[in-house]
């Protein structure tokens, strides 16, 4: 696919666009959720690196297995995962989910709220 500067434009797989659909909706729960400025900022940048990651034409799930990690440990430090719920581990559990048992980390982490 080409794009307005006839440069070509990185297509993302379905799959691939679903992950990154979560990572939006996880996003949209931080924008407004009262976080302490620290914690906001670790998260978008967790966010940021696994994005990139996906984008990627073969997406490496164990530099993104340790995003996740880092961004849900800081959610579960910060309380955010308790105060929004299925919000923020709904998607989380989605985005484990896609990593196999490399996401069980996650999934542990966000487990039942």
């Amino acid at each position: 696919m080409l794009n307005a500067t006839n440069q070509t434009a990185p297509t993302i797989a379905p799959a691939h666009a679903h992950l990154l659909a979560e990572l939006a909706r996880i996003r949209r729960v931080l924008d407004v959720l009262p976080l302490p400025d620290d914690t906001a900022a670790k998260a978008h940048q967790e966010i940021s690196e696994t994005e990139v990651a996906l984008l990627e034409a073969d997406p490496d799930r164990r530099r993104i297995t340790g995003c996740l990690e880092r961004l849900a440990l800081a959610l579960a430090a910060s309380g955010a995962l308790d105060h929004a719920g299925q919000a923020l581990s709904a998607p989380l559990e989605s985005l484990a989910g896609w990593l196999g048992d490399s996401g069980q980390s996650v999934r542990d982490l966000v487990g039942p709220r």
